[in-house]
């Protein structure tokens, strides 16, 4: 087995420049003050639909000041490219040499899920993620559009869904790329092309209960009236999602998965919209950690992967589906190998944010992502604890 050997010059090297790059964030920490997010800890409509009064939570739809109704009508999202892509194959691809990635100009970060990030550093970082266009080859296009065009289309949203996410819930804010309804998309077509045997509403509705920077797209007083819309199977994993997502994001949980050869018969954990105590058992369990590693699909770079290993969901989607291959889980069909991924460019946009993710050292990155994950748990009295029972 070959050994990497550091020699003085090379560790001095590598020291010198982590200090650089910590000295950056501490500089950038103290002046952020400045840079203000969103300041919300909690967003959403309270149970008639209504936006909220100003001091009571806010909605990104409150910028008029005024009352009212959300929209009847609400998109049901759009595919690009890269989205087509992975749907059609039934995995994700490193897209060196197809695509190029370039920054957004003035770009606002607060008109994103990513708007309360507190913190100049993470949220310069994060606006080089999600701040993007991404310009594709005519071969790749066409390619990708023709194997896509091959595929059964996927099974049509219940009109009740629709309705209730249209009328009573806020979906109209823009996620990591594209609109709310983009992303919820292709987990929701991803999951009928490729993971046929399980039910795709929950991927639809995987992040009505919260996304991981507290943005609620409906109020807790409205459970009672989601749950009566689908079935108790689906309603357990719509529940659970948000909290999964943070455990596997921000604390060891994946880390002590990938101690045990088997799959845990029990899962209990809190629900981030309540703190209730919510619990996966039996085969629950492995359908759920499928339904995360179909999620984590929708947030890996365009190309350049093992450019950006600091990438929070990079790292947790290669782990995962080590996990559910070793320990006989892997339900869903997401072909990867961990030979893919390359050192390619194209997919970092030549800006602050990129130039600060490429000097962090990735362990480094990876602690910052889980500290944010943690603080926006705190935040709302979020219990992120956890117990596995085999």
């Amino acid at each position: 087995m070959n050994s990497l050997t550091l020699t003085p010059s090379s560790l001095y090297i590598s020291i010198a420049s982590s200090v650089v790059v910590l000295s950056c964030a501490f500089y950038l920490g103290r002046i952020s003050a400045s840079s203000k997010p969103t300041s919300v800890a909690l967003r959403y409509l309270d149970d008639k639909g209504r936006k909220k009064e100003k001091g009571e939570g806010r909605s990104l739809l409150d910028d008029d000041g005024e009352s009212g109704r959300l929209p009847k009508t609400l998109s049901l999202g759009e595919l690009d490219v890269r989205r087509k892509c992975c749907i059609a194959r039934g995995g994700p691809t490193d897209h060196a040499g197809e695509v190029v990635v370039s920054s957004v100009p003035n770009f606002d970060l607060n008109t994103t899920i990513f708007g309360s990030l507190p913190g100049l550093l993470p949220r310069t970082v994060q606006g080089s993620k999600v701040g993007v266009a991404s310009y594709w080859s005519d071969a790749c296009v066409s390619r990708v559009n023709e194997a896509y065009s091959k595929i059964p289309k996927p099974i049509t949203y219940k009109s009740a869904l629709v309705s209730f996410m249209s009328d009573r819930c806020d979906f109209a804010i823009e996620h990591a790329d594209g609109s709310f309804m983009d992303h919820l998309k292709f987990c929701h077509d991803y999951t009928c092309q490729n993971y046929p045997d399980a039910s795709p509403v929950p991927m639809l509705l995987h992040s009505i209960m919260g996304v991981g920077t507290n943005f609620f797209p409906m109020s807790a007083s409205l459970i009672p009236d989601l749950q009566a819309l689908i079935t108790e199977r689906d309603f357990v994993h719509v529940s659970s999602f948000p909290s999964v997502l943070r455990l596997i994001l921000g604390t060891d949980f994946l880390k002590v998965l990938l101690t045990s050869p088997t799959l845990p018969r029990k899962v209990t954990f809190r629900r981030v919209i309540d703190n209730a105590v919510m619990s996966l058992e039996g085969d629950d369990v492995k359908r759920h950690l499928n339904y995360q590693l179909v999620h984590c699909l929708d947030f890996l770079p365009y190309a350049g992967w093992r450019r950006q290993m600091d990438d929070g969901f990079l790292k947790s989607f290669i782990d995962l589906h080590q996990y559910l291959v070793a320990a006989g889980g892997l339900e869903a069909r997401v072909q990867y190998d961990a030979s893919d991924g390359s050192w390619a460019r194209d997919g970092v946009p030549l800006t602050v944010g990129g130039i600060l993710r490429g000097a962090l050292p990735v362990g480094v990155a990876h602690m910052l992502a889980r500290k944010a994950v943690r603080g926006f748990s705190d935040g709302i009295g979020h219990d992120l604890s956890y117990e596995l029972v085999y």
